[in-house]
């Protein structure tokens, strides 16, 4: 494509530019007029380098409209274009798209996913077996509970009362409705709000803080201490309490005699939003999706790492090539310089 895009364009890309060029047909023309320069396209077919430039630009699909239209309208050597003057040549520019930028591009892409895949077949089989082991080593850790007793097998019968109630399906249920209210309380602030509002929404933000209080104390009375925060979806929780009771502490000490910058008050009441994410615990399918994209983070991590080694140098090559250069003319489109 691009030897023939020289044979057929080669020269053509030229046009007049000047005050007044509406009867201008030809190089001679333009230039018998001082006011007027007979100057190139920046992207041309004059020869093979420019060729595939061009074409570069026509395959990532980012302004080639341009090169096609001046590629139309190209009449001849030191000829002026003419709009459309030959519209046979989309030919040439929709059958390299469809081609390269298309077909040949995505195919590319397909062999590379399929070595990449060829190359994790090999790794998936030492991963399965460490699997394997992990699996097998849960299950010696199961049946070695299962013959143990439970941990709540002594508690006091207040403590087994409240056992039975977190581990109820009617309990999360329950926490999940307050969330629901909570997230409609929080959408209901807006710009200018009535007193009366706002003192309503401050009562509903102590209740639901009250709300995730009492199941924080609930679960550790039930659970331990240590057995609670083992669990992540605990640590998330507990978290959560402490930012709604600081940002509650935070509002009601915002007087004249102990000053607080407002900026802290916003970003705690912007974190309650967090309450949102305890209704992942209770939703199975997200929180498959997350252990997903947990799971595929290392992966995703080494291809983070590849693309800034590759952006890092070609930065460090670029500033070494063009850091120093002085642009006064169309190469950088008239910019002073170019760093």
């Amino acid at each position: 494509f691009g030897i023939l895009g020289v044979q057929l364009f080669k020269g053509t890309f030229y046009h007049c530019k000047g005050p007044n060029i509406l009867q201008i047909t030809n190089r001679s023309q333009c230039e018998a007029d001082k006011k007027n320069s007979w100057i190139n396209q920046k992207y041309n077919f004059d020869n093979l380098g420019q060729a595939l430039m061009a074409l570069f630009v026509l395959a990532s699909k980012d302004g080639w409209v341009q090169i096609m239209y001046t590629g139309l309208d190209a009449v001849g050597i030191d000829q002026q274009p003419i709009e459309n003057y030959n519209e046979w040549r989309l030919i040439y520019f929709i059958s390299f798209l469809l081609l390269v930028a298309f077909f040949v591009l995505n195919m590319f892409v397909g062999v590379v996913v399929e070595n990449f895949h060829k190359c994790r077949e090999s790794q998936e089989i030492e991963e399965r077996a460490k699997r394997a082991a992990k699996r097998q080593e849960k299950l010696d850790k199961k049946r070695k509970k299962m013959r143990e007793p439970p941990y709540w097998a002594h508690y006091s019968h207040s403590r087994l009362l409240i056992h039975t109630v977190i581990n109820s399906k009617y309990f999360d249920l329950a926490i999940a409705a307050v969330i629901g209210l909570n997230v409609i309380t929080m959408a209901m602030e807006y710009y200018m709000m009535p007193e009366e509002l706002e003192f309503a929404l401050k009562i509903f933000n102590f209740f639901f803080t009250s709300v995730f209080i009492l199941e924080a104390v609930m679960k550790i009375i039930a659970l331990g201490f240590y057995r609670y925060i083992r669990d992540r979806w605990n640590q998330l929780d507990i978290m959560i309490v402490i930012l709604s009771i600081v940002g509650i502490v935070l509002e009601e000490m915002r007087t004249n005699v102990i000053p607080i910058n407002p900026t802290i008050i916003r970003v705690m009441r912007v974190l309650r939003i967090a309450r949102v994410l305890k209704l992942l615990k209770m939703a199975k399918g997200i929180r498959a999706l997350l252990d997903t994209v947990i799971q595929a983070l290392p992966q995703v991590g080494n291809l983070g790492l590849l693309f800034f080694l590759l952006f890092f140098i070609f930065a460090a090559l670029g500033v070494e090539l063009f850091g120093r250069l002085d642009c006064i003319d169309h190469p950088c489109e008239g910019l002073a310089h170019s760093h």
